[in-house]
C-alpha cells in the first residue's frame, strides 16, 4: 500500500463544526492527522494510504477554509506520525505553533520536512523544497 503525506495551511481553524468534519473523515479513512487550531495560521498534517489521504483532502477542500494552501503532498515510505505517538484514524488538536513543532520534533526527519514545507527553513541543499 502506498502512503501519502499532505500538509495544508489555512488562515485559521476555529469552527468546531469544520474540525469535527475533518476528525470524522480522518477516523473513517484511517488517516493520522495533526491540527493546529485557534489563532492563525491553521495547519493540517495528514498521513495515510494514498487514496484515503486524497479523499481526506477532498473533504477539507469542500469546507472552503479561508486562504487554504496545499503546502506539500508527497508519497512516503512510512507513516512518521506514528513515530510521534499518533495511530491511524487518530486526530490530535494543538493550539500553538510552538507545541505543534515540539510534537513533530520527536521525529527529526518529519520536523525538518515540516519546517521546509512551511517555508520556515531551507532544505539541506539551500532550496525551499519547491520543485
Amino acid at each position: 500500500m502506498s502512503l501519502q503525506r499532505i500538509l495544508i495551511k489555512t488562515h485559521h481553524m476555529t469552527s468546531r463544526k469544520k474540525i469535527a468534519t475533518i476528525t470524522r473523515a480522518a477516523k473513517r479513512l484511517e488517516c493520522a492527522v495533526v491540527l493546529k487550531i485557534g489563532s492563525p495560521p491553521g495547519i493540517m498534517l495528514c498521513e495515510g494510504g494514498e487514496g484515503e489521504s486524497r479523499e481526506w483532502e477532498d473533504v477539507v477542500r469542500k469546507l472552503r477554509y479561508k486562504d487554504m494552501r496545499l503546502m506539500k503532498r508527497e508519497l512516503i515510505s512510512e507513516n512518521k506520525l506514528v513515530s510521534v505517538g499518533l495511530k491511524n484514524g487518530e486526530v490530535m488538536e494543538i493550539d500553538s505553533i510552538k507545541e505543534y513543532a515540539k510534537l513533530l520534533e520527536k521525529d527529526l526527519e518529519l520536523y525538518q520536512w515540516w519546517r521546509v514545507a512551511m517555508g520556515y527553513a531551507k532544505d539541506a541543499d539551500g532550496s525551499d523544497g519547491e520543485t
